[in-house]
């Protein structure tokens, strides 16, 4: 293909030349004939000279100056539309100057009397000689050889014909001067000599038949009378008249008749010429109609097998793209969820494996059924390391199952042990102690679910009854360390979870509240705020601490968003657990921050996790008259015929100096409790106990346990009917571990000093 441009570039280039090469030849022409008219002219100047008081001679000299100016304005107008080579340029800029200078010429020879002939005539023959020349270099314009050799033959004629003109001349000179001087002799031998040699040139560098053509043309009594008188011109000697038996109009006259003949020849032999150059030029230009013809066949082959190919290629990588699509965003990812979500079947895995390890269809053994070839490859390694790597997530998410569900039994196994000794204890010193312990055993229950999280699992029960939203809030703050610095600002009470997701709802805010916490002044407190918005229940936990950059802004964002599995998991598990928790659940999380402002983190949870109910706000008046002084046993219950509500009280008295009287409370054996997970909350306690309830209390102020009696808090009580055999409640782990929390956070909110567990008591 490059090798078809060259060539069509080359013949471009030839024909562009053949084609300048044919206007310069045709300006030659022109140049030839305008050659002869300044000839003539210089006849009539000498003749002028040679008869000065003839009218004649000048009338004649001027009809001759006329006729070379026409041919002027032909030969400029020649030049004018031909791109010039530079080689010839110098040449025709010299030649456009002498012909401009032809017009004062001509004023010298018709006005001046004082003009010399011999000044005249060497004008005359420069202008000439440079038209010879011109004609000459021809013979170097892009020409193929034997043109070349032809114009030159040519130029070599034109010199031959000047040379008579000028041996004419210089007898006109010599006549008119009555004698022939040694200068004139000089100057007609010269002359004679370089009509000789010109003629031989001629002969030699053109055609075989071009000097046939000029012997043929210089025939007849008048070239017979011309090369006579040259003979006896030649002949003469200096210092004596011419002896031609003619005059000088005689002499010009037969001189004339042979230089006309001869230059009847050289303009047939450059009509010879200007055809051969013209048949180069259309030689040159079919030659590039052909490769240009050939050139657009090729370009048109290459252009339908280029479409064909393409096509075929488009349509190859086209699937190829849609296949390893398929796999990069379906197959392997489809394939990865299926093992996490069941590996223990191998011929499943084995299944799942082939399927996505489909390999994509090969056509042909081109460089694109290669490509597929080798993508399949890489696509049976990939589908192997997901596999692999899904299975090592597998086992290593069932052992930290297998692991927490281990420590959860050591964890309950030690929470029983609690309450056993919390149920005989007396003294507050050791029951705070007992609490402390119980706290701290929370605390690690709470790691414990977190590591069944990440795993894969769900934390804590979700076989618990619907928890209402102050409850909620109450056991998320008691799984934390730093649970007195919580504060719930506003809370719709009469919102319920659903109790399949309460458990994990708990343990999410959990996690927010610890790491508000963390990131926060000791002395400030974090808020939370939880309200019914439509359909939707929005919580926000805000704190005073340092804040974040909105890089750590984005990256917590990431990491609630997709929760990574990777080394700093281990220590920062909270935000990842949140996450998946987020996730499962369906809940929407908005972490806004700003450096030195705190943290605010929005929760939008769905209208599908909660339910709206009535709450019953009452307090009796025939309650009024329970409130005596005494220690802190409890808050009043009332009940109804059918269920007994809660009475929340919004502002609580934490005066040592109001309490309220057990007696007036309901017989304890006509209901029974429900315990549900319970926490601090600032301003708003209900602290409950079935001691309390017997009106039985040690000397601290301090509720005295009994055997099968528990702690409870804001509880949903139901009346049952009474019967002697009724059975008491089955203890639940995590709710009793709630209830200690709970209960510890209520003394602290109290101001019980003696029993107040502060976050470096513990170990």
């Amino acid at each position: 293909m490059a090798l078809t441009v060259v060539t069509v570039a080359s013949a471009a280039i030839r024909a562009s030349e053949a084609g300048v090469a044919r206007e310069l030849v045709a300006a030659g022409g022109v140049a030839a004939r305008l050659a002869g008219a300044l000839q003539q002219e210089r006849v009539s100047a000498a003749l002028v000279f040679a008869e000065p008081a003839n009218p004649a001679a000048v009338a004649d000299y001027r009809h001759r100056g006329a006729e070379t100016d026409g041919l002027v304005v032909a030969f400029e107008r020649a030049l004018a539309g031909t791109r010039v080579p530079g080689g010839l340029e110098p040449l025709t800029s010299r030649l456009r100057v002498d012909l401009g200078g032809l017009a004062g010429l001509r004023q010298k020879v018709a006005g001046a009397p004082d003009a010399v002939l011999s000044v005249v005539a060497f004008r005359y023959r420069t202008v000439i000689a440079d038209l010879v020349g011109y004609r000459e270099a021809l013979g170097q314009v892009g020409v193929s050889a034997a043109t070349a050799n032809g114009l030159r033959a040519a130029a070599a004629l034109s010199k031959g014909i000047e040379a008579v003109s000028q041996l004419q001349v210089a007898a006109v000179r010599a006549m008119a001067g009555g004698r022939l001087t040694p200068a004139g002799q000089q100057e007609i031998v010269a002359a004679d000599t370089g009509i000789t040699e010109a003629l031989q040139t001629f002969g030699d560098l053109g055609p075989s038949d071009w000097p046939a053509l000029l012997n043929s043309r210089l025939g007849g009594p008048a070239v017979v009378q011309a090369e006579r008188l040259q003979s006896l011109v030649t002949r003469s000697q200096p210092g004596r008249d011419l002896a031609l038996g003619t005059d000088v109009r005689g002499w010009s006259a037969a001189m004339g008749a042979r230089i006309e003949l001869m230059h009847t020849v050289e303009a047939e032999v450059d009509g010879r010429l200007l055809g051969a150059v013209t048949a180069e030029r259309d030689a040159e230009r079919r030659a590039i109609f052909v490769a240009v013809v050939a050139v657009a066949v090729l370009l048109l082959v290459v252009v339908v097998v280029g479409v064909v190919v393409a096509r075929s290629l488009t349509r190859s990588l086209t699937r190829l793209q849609h296949d390893a699509i398929d796999v990069a965003e379906h197959r392997l990812p489809q394939m990865v969820g299926e093992l996490d979500v069941d590996n223990a079947d191998p011929a499943r895995v084995e299944r799942v494996l082939a399927a996505a390890a489909t390999p994509v269809r090969v056509e042909g053994t081109d460089e694109v059924a290669s490509v597929a070839a080798a993508f399949n490859k890489v696509t049976s390694a990939a589908v192997r390391i997901a596999g692999e790597q899904a299975a090592t997530r597998a086992g290593v998410g069932a052992i930290l199952v297998a692991l927490s569900r281990r420590l959860q039994r050591r964890a309950d196994a030690m929470m029983v042990s609690l309450d056993r000794l919390e149920r005989d204890e007396r003294d507050p010193e050791r029951l705070a102690s007992l609490f402390q312990l119980d706290h701290t055993a929370t605390l690690i229950r709470r790691l414990i679910f977190n590591l069944r999280i990440l795993a894969g699992g769900r934390g804590g029960s979700t076989h618990m009854g619907s928890v209402t939203l102050p409850d909620l809030l109450r056991a998320a703050e008691g799984e934390i360390d730093d649970y007195t610095r919580v504060r719930t600002t506003a809370v719709d009470d009469g919102v319920r979870i659903d109790g399949e997701v309460a458990a994990e709802l708990i343990h999410l805010l959990a996690e927010l509240l610890d790491n508000a916490t963390q990131f926060s002044p000791p002395e400030s407190t974090v808020e939370v705020e939880a309200r019914q918005v439509g359909d939707q229940l929005h919580i926000q936990i805000r704190d005073d601490g340092v804040g974040m950059t909105q890089a750590g802004v984005k990256a917590a964002r990431h990491r609630i968003a997709n929760p990574p599995m990777d080394h700093q998991t281990a220590e920062r598990m909270g935000l990842p657990v949140v996450g998946m928790i987020a996730g499962r659940l369906g809940i929407k999380i908005e972490v806004r921050a700003a450096p030195h402002r705190g943290t605010r983190v929005d929760l939008t949870i769905p209208g599908a996790l909660f339910a709206a109910v009535p709450v019953a706000v009452r307090a009796p008046a025939e309650l009024s008259a329970a409130v005596v002084s005494g220690p802190p046993a409890t808050w009043p219950l009332v009940a109804g015929t059918a269920t007994v509500e809660p009475v929340i009280f919004n502002q609580v008295s934490t005066s040592r100096s109001a309490w309220f009287d057990p007696t007036a409370l309901p017989d304890p054996a006509a209901v029974t409790a429900e315990l549900v997970p319970v926490g601090a909350a600032a301003g708003r306690h209900a602290i409950w106990t079935e001691a309390a309830l017997a009106g039985q209390a040690t000397e601290g102020g301090l509720p005295v346990r009994q055997p099968g009696q528990h702690f409870a808090a804001h509880l949903t009580l139901q009346r049952q009917q009474a019967s002697p055999g009724a059975a008491s409640v089955q203890r639940d782990p995590d709710r009793l571990r709630q209830q200690m929390s709970g209960f510890q956070s209520g003394l602290g909110q109290a101001g019980r000093r003696s029993t107040t567990i502060s976050s470096k008591d513990v170990p």
